[in-house]
C-alpha cells in the first residue's frame, strides 16, 4: 500500500507538529496528495476527510483548537491503522508458511523429561481432517491477530458462505485438508468456487495436503494466485512428513 515510505513519514511528521488549524490542514492536504499519488481507493480519501473534519467555533479559539487536536488524533490513528494493515498483508503469508514449524515443535519435538507433558500424549495428537487443521491454525494465529474469528457466516445476496478464519473484512483464510479418495479436480473446484464467493479482497487458501495429491506445488501456487485479477489470492501449501 505505502511504497514510498519517505513521503509518508514526512507527511506524518507534519501532522504530528501541527498546532493550529492552518498547519493541520496543510498536513492533511499533504497526506491526501500522497494517498492520491500512490493510487489508493477513493474510500480511503473519504475516510481521511471524515476524520479530519471538526467544528470551528467562531466564538472560542480554545474550543476550536481542542476540536482540531481531536481531529488530529483521529487522522493519526487512521493512518496508523492503514500502515499496520499494510504490514499485516506483507507478514501474513510468511506467518502461514511457518505454520509447520509450530507443528513440528509442538508434536514432533520430545518434551523435557521433567515436564508434565509426556511423549505418548503428543503421539495421540493427529491431524485427521480439515477441522483439526482449522483448530490448530486458529490457535497459532490468535495471539498475533486477537480479532480473528472462526466460522463467520457472510450473506452474499445469493447465498451464505462461511469463512473458516476471518481476520477482518478484507482478509479471510479458507482451510483445505486433502483426504483419502479426494481428487485434485475436487480440490480445484472447491478453491475456484471460494475465490468467487468471498467478498474479501485478500483470500488465503491454507492447504494442508495430507494425502499429497498436489504433485507440483510451485506450478499449482502460481496458477491459482493469478486466477482472479480483482482479488489477491494467496496459496499456502503444506505437505506434512508425519501427520
Amino acid at each position: 500500500m505505502f511504497d514510498d515510505t519517505t513521503c509518508l513519514q514526512e507527511a506524518i511528521k507534519k501532522l504530528e507538529q501541527a498546532q493550529d488549524s492552518y498547519s493541520f490542514q496543510t498536513a492533511v492536504n499533504v497526506l491526501e496528495n500522497h494517498m492520491k499519488e500512490i493510487g489508493l481507493d477513493s474510500l480511503y480519501l473519504i475516510g481521511l476527510k471524515q476524520r479530519a473534519y471538526y467544528f470551528q467555533n467562531d466564538y472560542s479559539d480554545k474550543d476550536t483548537k481542542s476540536k482540531m487536536m481531536e481531529a488530529k488524533m483521529r487522522v493519526m490513528q487512521y493512518i496508523n491503522e492503514m500502515i499496520n494493515t499494510d504490514r499485516s498483508e506483507n507478514l501474513l503469508p510468511n506467518i502461514l508458511e511457518n505454520f509447520y514449524l509450530f507443528l513440528e515443535n509442538l508434536i514432533e519435538r520430545i518434551p523435557h523429561k521433567r515436564g508434565g507433558i509426556q511423549p505418548k500424549q503428543l503421539e495421540g495428537l493427529k491431524v485427521k481432517n480439515e477441522y483439526d487443521v482449522q483448530h490448530l491454525l486458529y490457535a497459532f494465529l490468535k495471539p498475533l491477530y486477537p480479532m480473528a474469528r472462526t466460522e463467520v457466516s457472510e450473506d452474499t445476496g445469493y447465498g451464505t458462505v462461511r469463512a473458516d478464519i476471518l481476520l477482518d473484512l478484507e482478509h479471510t483464510i479458507e482451510v483445505k485438508c486433502t483426504r483419502k479418495g479426494m481428487s485434485l479436480k475436487k480440490l480445484i473446484e472447491e478453491i475456484e468456487a471460494d475465490m468467487i464467493h468471498y467478498d474479501a479482497k485478500n483470500i488465503y487458501f491454507f492447504i494442508y495436503d495430507k494425502e499429497k495429491i498436489i504433485e507440483n506445488p510451485a506450478i499449482f501456487k502460481k496458477t491459482y494466485e493469478n486466477k482472479i485479477a480483482e482479488k489477491q489470492i494467496h496459496i499456502i501449501l503444506h505437505q506434512p512428513k508425519l501427520l
